[in-house]
């Protein structure tokens, strides 16, 4: 495998944690919502074809989905860490600002451009030159 397969599996690691950060933030988002706008229920004396869903039912699915949020956090803390000192260490900041907005922020490529200020062409080529010149996930993550 070659520097540039191995880095972006190495990095697509942390993103899958962002990923799943963000899809379990987005669900407790919406329960949330869905908590603090409930009210009396209608009794209209007409039948309902739903099974019944109680507040407590939706708190302790928010409490379970916060819990797993926290744990997703702590678990991806370190790997962050990891990364962060690993970028910190390059010679070129270019270099480190567009792998970090890329796989830390988890933008993408046109928008990292704008971000640090450079034409797309030039911000691929960057991003080619270190994935293929570095060597990431070493045991002491300093390239």
């Amino acid at each position: 495998m070659n520097n540039f397969d191995s880095n972006k599996k190495y990095f697509g690691r942390y993103l899958r944690y962002v990923n799943q950060i963000e899809r379990l933030t987005e669900q407790y988002n919406e329960l949330s919502v869905k908590v603090s706008s409930t009210h009396g229920v209608k009794l209209d004396g007409m039948p309902k074809g739903n099974k019944d869903r109680f507040l407590d039912d939706d708190i302790v699915e928010l409490d379970e989905l916060d819990h797993r949020i926290k744990l997703i956090k702590n678990e991806s803390i370190n790997f962050r860490r990891g990364i962060t000192n690993a970028l910190d260490h390059l010679d070129n900041p270019d270099c480190s600002a567009i792998l970090e907005e890329r796989f830390i922020h988890n933008k993408t490529m046109n928008v990292t451009a704008e971000d640090i200020y450079k034409s797309e062409r030039q911000n691929k080529r960057l991003y080619s030159k270190v994935m293929n010149e570095h060597r990431f996930d070493k045991e002491n993550n300093i390239p």
